[in-house]
């Protein structure tokens, strides 16, 4: 009776405790050190050049890291799936076959990985040997991405969850991300943490946010706003590790590797055996780091063989044209020419802006009269600039032009290539005083009326001086400067004189 009583106590106890919370997670046999590998930004760089690592040589630093730390795992950030033609030719595939090699364990999405539209985005997440954690990426009510996962590595959990940057919605060509919906990250954070709960010891978010002021939020507003947060790898900003450093002020570590794959980041982290998080320290390996390491031969090989089998691809035709396109250096700094009137005139067509402006150092060669194709494109755009459209006064489009003829009669990359607008030229005037008679659509020019313009993201970001484009409002992005072209190419069928 005695032994009937005391089992009934213990099952009370146990009953009593159940209703309380579940029961405490046993602690960890002594200390367990996690390192973390992470990329951002790269935009399809997938050679070796000059700073830029190269997956190859990416893979060759995850294989040196792993045999040093047993619990290392490689994690990318996005904007990762589109840029040059490497990536642009087969719409991604060719990137995540290299990922897979290197040996990814996760990504998010990024801005640019949604440039091939949404269907295509879900094909390149069924290639890939690692999930794609995206919490805030929304359609008809429902996440398209796995939102979180919780892994045991040896006895620690942890969480890794993904968070797409809302500023997606202007950010990639409109009619790719049609019906999705970007919720805000801060409140999407919260509901994933909720959803998590006690389950883990350590949570990783890796957000395509950035730190950038005209972002809402960042990743340190978020950061600040969500402390369950234990690190933050981050992406969108391009910004290095120091910079990121400098301004967070939370107890959550961010770190993020600049872009292009100029680094690897690496974060050591220690959880003590009382779960607790002993300690992080983040890093960034370069090329300089491990000086004389040679590029991994599994991934070597695989690029050679991507970059062999797109020779054919780059010969497929897009179009015709009738006359000869000129894109030669001597001219498109001096000049318009029918080749930088094409470009600006597809920048147009897709993006509906009031005028569009490309630099003519952007222009690298000519398309003789006959088939174009794309390897005629991607030689003459060769970049993976993006088009973009801002908002500016009419007094920021007249200082536009007068920046790209200030150095007229000379040669210059500047030389504004237009669609839309027209002008005159008075090169007797001194710089800043030279453009008269200006025209957009026809309609004279209103220097106090708000006008939507189209250019390439590297002269919106002030490149060749136009640096009155800088802080402008971004109205939205699309696909790269090439990817424009050709699509315009193929409305086209043939490009005639009439049509330029």
């Amino acid at each position: 009776m005695k032994r009937f009583g005391l089992l009934l106590a213990l099952a009370a106890a146990l009953f009593a405790a159940g209703c309380v919370g579940a029961p405490a997670v046993a602690p960890l046999p002594g200390d367990v050190s996690i390192t973390i590998l992470h990329t951002n930004d790269i935009h399809s760089r997938a050679a070796a050049s000059g700073s830029q690592l190269g997956y190859a040589r990416i893979g060759a630093i995850v294989n040196k890291v792993k045999a040093e730390a047993w619990n290392t795992y490689v994690i990318d950030v996005g904007d990762t799936l589109h840029g040059l033609p490497i990536a642009n030719l087969e719409k991604g595939a060719s990137i995540t076959r290299l990922m897979n090699a290197v040996g990814y364990n996760y990504m998010t999405v990024g801005n640019h990985d949604f440039n091939y539209g949404q269907e295509r985005l879900l094909e390149l997440e069924k290639q890939l040997n690692f999930p794609i954690l995206a919490a805030n990426v929304y359609k008809n009510g429902k996440r398209v991405f796995k939102a979180y996962e919780i892994r045991d590595i040896q006895g620690v959990r942890v969480a890794f969850f993904g968070l797409a940057s809302p500023e997606t919605s202007y950010k990639t060509d409109p009619k790719g991300i049609e019906g999705i919906t970007f919720s805000d990250p801060i409140e999407e954070s919260k509901k994933v943490l909720a959803e998590i709960g006690k389950q883990a010891d350590l949570v990783v978010c890796i957000s395509h946010i950035g730190v950038d002021k005209s972002s809402n939020p960042t990743s340190i507003q978020l950061a600040a706003a969500v402390p369950g947060i234990h690190l933050i790898l981050d992406g969108h900003s391009h910004t290095k590790l120091d910079a990121i450093q400098g301004e967070n002020t939370t107890g959550t570590l961010i770190t993020s590797t600049g872009s292009y794959g100029e680094a690897v980041g690496r974060v050591d982290i220690v959880i003590a055996a009382d779960r607790s998080v002993a300690s992080m320290k983040a890093g960034l390996i370069t090329a300089e780091t491990y000086a004389g390491l040679q590029p991994d031969p599994k991934v070597k090989a695989l690029y050679d063989e991507i970059v062999a089998g797109q020779a054919g691809v780059l010969d497929e035709k897009v179009g015709e044209t009738a006359v000869e396109l000129v894109g030669v250096r001597g001219v498109v700094r001096t000049a318009q020419s029918n080749l930088g009137t094409l470009i600006a005139a597809s920048m147009l067509d897709i993006t509906g802006a009031d005028l569009a402006l490309v630099n003519g150092g952007g222009i690298r060669d000519s398309i003789p009269v006959g088939p174009i194709t794309k390897r005629h494109i991607f030689t003459v755009l060769p970049f993976g600039n993006y088009a973009q459209t801002i908002e500016l006064s009419g007094a920021d489009v007249k200082a536009a032009l007068e920046n790209g003829v200030s150095k007229l009669p000379a040669a210059d990359g500047r030389f504004p290539h237009v669609a839309g607008v027209t002008f005159d030229v008075d090169v007797s005037q001194p710089a800043g005083s030279r453009v008269s008679n200006v025209k957009i659509k026809g309609a004279a020019l209103d220097l106090a009326k708000t006008y939507i313009l189209a250019a390439p993201n590297f002269t919106i970001n002030g490149g060749d001086e136009y640096t009155m484009f800088r802080g402008k409002k971004l109205v939205n992005e699309f696909p790269s400067d090439a990817e424009v072209l050709l699509r315009y190419i193929q409305k086209l069928g043939v490009v005639t004189a009439d049509k330029l």
